[in-house]
């Protein structure tokens, strides 16, 4: 594989391209390597009374709908927000995923997924004790990410 780097100075923002043959594992993981560092910087807004916390993606462990807000569930703490669960839904990393009609989880932070075939499903994250409960809907699509995360170690 060669690597090129092209700096022109007229761009707008930083565009990355991969040229290939034909699309490989390798390929794939490339361009999964660079959306993850991409997205490891990201950050939100969330507020905890009236102070605004600017949240990185990576300490999240799950987002849940609460009345009028979203809550952000992190190891120690609960931030709120007021955008719309879909909304988030549509800007997160491909690591977040929607386990029910209310809630969206980091897979990142899973630590185990307790299967109930006549419920929710409850998962545990990594250095906590919060949990959250998937739904028969979206258990399958769970499952599957978290095989293929394993699968890539």
């Amino acid at each position: 594989m060669k690597i090129n780097i092209d700096v022109d100075a007229s761009l707008d923002q930083d565009i990355v391209t991969i040229h290939c043959r034909e699309i490989t594992e390798e390929i794939l993981e490339l361009q999964r390597l660079l959306a993850s560092q991409r997205n490891a910087r990201q950050k939100i807004s969330a507020y905890m009374d009236e102070t605004e916390y600017f949240l990185d993606l990576k300490a999240i462990l799950f987002l849940e709908a609460d009345g009028n807000y979203i809550s952000i569930h992190t190891v120690r703490d609960i931030y709120r927000t007021r955008q719309k669960l879909y909304e988030l839904e549509e800007i997160l990393p491909r690591d977040f995923i929607r386990v029910s009609k209310s809630t969206i989880v980091n897979t990142l932070m899973i630590a185990s997924i307790k299967k109930n075939i006549t419920g929710a499903s409850e998962v545990a994250f990594k250095n906590s004790a919060k949990k959250a409960y998937a739904s028969r809907n979206y258990i399958k699509a769970l499952l599957e990410i978290m095989n293929e995360k394993r699968l890539k170690r």
